[in-house]
């Protein structure tokens, strides 16, 4: 560890290892990623892995169409293998209002390029005929969806950052964040003082901490999510699904593996990764809806991950005004679908000094303005009317 750095990324997930790399790709300088646990510990290792740029708002289509275009070529990009798969991916509707929501999504998705189509309940079950009939009023089908293993892109990340030099530094706690008339000077962490004039926060859970070193609160809470994995099944569902009726998700491992994850009702905020048996059931009774045949399947495991939750659920990225070397990379629920277009338009940004348009959007200053950028095709509840973020 070096006494000073260009730039110090709090944070080792995807996100923080996605900046870090294309920061080196572009020669930035001399670049240093601190997590306070193993590399990857936080969601980045938690998530349900799906992928898709079929949303419902022109900030989200915009950005993570990026992003799905970087995913296609990762694998290359990196020089190791992500296992992405291009599956297909539908948005699925069991009532007439989900369905004329799907209609109008699909409208303002093709004026930006993106290719979907509209499915009538014929032939969401036809493409998946294990469906319960009386889910399946229709859908959105994204066929260049796909999904990729989330350890794997970890260690892609890691691997390729350390040939550009980056140093990655694991089980290194922050304790503050030094700030001299209101610009970064350092960062303090369990192994030392690192002099640095540039700090990016993308800590996920723990990104209140961190912005509150300097002074920030940020809009947000930190909650739980889980998801849970079966027995290896024969294959039964080849596009990935996202239903708005029960706000959840799901595919199928290349394995055979039934993966899913559910939002619950009423959820209190908590840092805890450890999983829970209400948790377990709420999911279990959202996928037998949609999937009867389930009723019987074995579990083999469940997990926690925690997420930093923004009342729109939108990313909060770039500057924060009267801290100037303190940039934000937080606020992520689909942070692993969007790590490879945030690390390289937050890396041009950090470069140039020029905001790509495709982030300017998901500035913090949005909550004082009242812009909070709203998407309805999200498998999340949106709560923006509070002052907190959404149950």
């Amino acid at each position: 560890m070096y006494k000073n750095y260009d730039i110090v990324i709090i944070g080792g997930g995807v996100q923080g290892l996605s900046l870090a790399y294309n920061l080196a790709k572009n020669n930035f300088g001399s670049i240093a990623v601190i997590e306070k646990s193993y590399i990857g510990s936080g969601a980045s290792s938690r998530n349900g892995e799906m992928l898709r740029s079929a949303f419902a708002s022109k900030e989200w289509i915009q950005f993570f169409d990026i992003s799905l275009l970087l995913w296609e070529k990762l694998s290359s990009e990196l020089d190791f293998n992500v296992m992405y798969t291009r599956c297909g991916y539908i948005v699925l509707a069991s009532t007439s209002d989900e369905f004329e929501l799907c209609r109008t999504n699909l409208k303002t998705q093709q004026s930006f390029g993106i290719k979907t189509e509209l499915l009538e309940s014929k032939d969401v079950r036809k493409l998946i005929p294990s469906i319960n009939p009386e889910m399946a009023a229709g859908g959105i089908l994204q066929n260049n969806g796909g999904f990729a293993r989330h350890d794997a892109v970890v260690w892609a990340y890691v691997r390729a950052a350390r040939r550009l030099n980056v140093d990655i530094f694991p089980y290194t706690e922050v304790s503050g964040i030094q700030v001299e008339s209101g610009t970064v000077k350092a960062v303090t962490t369990s192994k030392g003082k690192l002099g640095t004039n540039i700090v990016v926060n993308s800590a996920g859970g723990h990104a209140g901490d961190i912005a509150a070193m300097v002074g920030l609160s940020l809009p947000s809470h930190t909650y739980r999510l889980e998801m849970i994995v079966t027995e290896p099944l024969k294959p039964f569902l080849s596009p990935m699904l996202a239903s708005l009726n029960t706000m959840s998700y799901m595919h199928l491992s290349t394995r055979g593996e039934f993966v899913g994850g559910a939002e619950i009702e009423n959820l209190p905020p908590a840092k805890s990764l450890k999983s829970t048996l209400v948790a377990t059931q709420a999911m279990a009774g959202k996928f037998i809806r949609l999937f009867p045949g389930l009723g019987n399947v074995r579990l083999m495991r469940q997990w926690g991950g925690i997420v930093d939750m923004a009342p729109d659920i939108a990313p909060i990225l770039g500057p924060v005004k009267g801290v100037e070397g303190f940039i934000l990379d937080c606020g992520w629920v689909y942070g692993f679908v969007g790590a490879p277009a945030a690390g390289e338009l937050l890396a041009q940004y950090i470069v140039t000094g020029e905001m790509p348009p495709e982030i300017q959007p998901f500035n913090i200053e949005r909550f004082e303005k009242g812009e909070l950028i709203i998407d309805r095709s999200l498998v999340v509840p949106i709560d923006a009317e509070k002052d907190e973020a959404p149950a």
